[in-house]
């Protein structure tokens, strides 16, 4: 039996100072940053869930906003901007113009796709 990840697009915006910290901190463990509260992460459903879930125990659900949206491939994704470049090669299917060394959360969360 084959586990399948899906990518998905994290995005949030925390009222107070010290809860943002440390979801950022708690994101960036786990997923590749696209911008200070943007971050995309591939995952398994019982993954997700568990993430969602944390992030709803850290959150304060009247003041915070965090929305987690399913994305076909980072690569469909519409970019601009400095990331651009940052990224390119990043993604499976993608054309390398030089050998990357990818490192580590990098290396993790892409390592088997």
């Amino acid at each position: 039996m084959r586990i399948t990840k899906s990518w998905y697009l994290i995005a949030y915006d925390i009222r107070e100072p010290k809860r943002l910290k440390r979801l950022h901190y708690r994101l960036r463990k786990r997923a590749i940053p696209l911008q200070n509260s943007v971050f995309m992460v591939k995952l398994t459903d019982k993954h997700l869930d568990r993430l969602s879930n944390e992030i709803k125990n850290h959150i304060n659900s009247v003041q915070d906003d965090v929305r987690i949206y399913p994305i076909h491939h980072p690569d469909t994704l519409w970019s601009a901007g400095k990331q651009v470049k940052a990224l390119r090669g990043l993604y499976a299917g993608a054309k390398k113009h030089k050998k990357q060394k990818k490192t580590g959360i990098i290396r993790r969360l892409l390592g088997n796709h």
